[in-house]
């Protein structure tokens, strides 16, 4: 349980997976029951949520990444013969009410069968019997895995103690987990940098709103 809430809140590295394939033009994508291949196009069962900036397909080497968009908006693109051209979008779909797994929808709708590349966050699988399994837990600060143990455990019998030790003072897994969030995974020595919607801001520059008059 607490392996999975830490999957379900937080994004670490040790659970980051990789997921490839190609995209099928012959595809019927579910608007319109139209066959363009935009989608759907399974995911793997313990998708999450991708990682920003990593899901991409390639075309003779050159790499072109596909900015993130909500479902409700790939809803009211046009699917119609003769639009297939490179995808420079995507959507997810996460709810399992109509497909057994996540699915994935890409516009432009593919013009060929491009390799894609998924990296994502991945609902890590659980340790089975764990009384008597030799898995080591994935999650790597095993303080907090024992205090939060301990803390849950508390809570279950009534012992008064179970705030404490489940709350943000040093020594209470909260606090253990606040230390540990602020240098996780391998990227706490890069500067971060502020990005905008590719959608509006970059190429192409006639997506901006236009606010001057031409030849003053």
């Amino acid at each position: 349980m607490i392996l999975g809430d830490l999957c379900d809140t937080y994004d670490f590295a040790a659970a980051r997976k990789t997921y490839y394939f190609n995209f099928n033009p012959s595809l019927v994508a579910a608007v319109g029951n139209s066959i363009y291949g935009s989608g759907p196009y399974p995911l793997p069962a313990d998708y999450l949520r991708a990682i920003e900036g990593e899901v991409f397909w390639t075309l003779q080497g050159v790499v072109y990444n596909m900015i993130p968009v909500d479902l409700a908006e790939f809803d009211h693109m046009v699917q119609q013969a003769g639009i297939q051209s490179y995808p420079y979008i995507f959507a997810t779909d996460t709810s399992l009410n109509d497909n057994a797994t996540p699915v994935v929808y890409v516009y432009a709708p593919p013009s060929g069968a491009y390799p894609v590349t998924v990296r994502y966050f991945a609902k890590m699988p659980d340790i089975t019997t764990p009384e008597t399994s030799s898995t080591v837990p994935w999650f790597q600060n095993t303080a907090y895995l024992k205090t939060r143990l301990a803390g849950e455990l508390m809570q279950l019998t009534g012992d008064d103690r179970a705030a404490e030790w489940l709350g943000e003072s040093p020594t209470g897994a909260q606090g253990i987990l606040n230390r540990f969030l602020k240098n996780k995974d391998d990227n706490s020595n890069r500067a971060m940098q502020i990005k905008l919607d590719r959608r509006s801001f970059g190429r192409p520059y006639n997506n901006l709103p236009n606010t001057k008059t031409v030849g003053w």
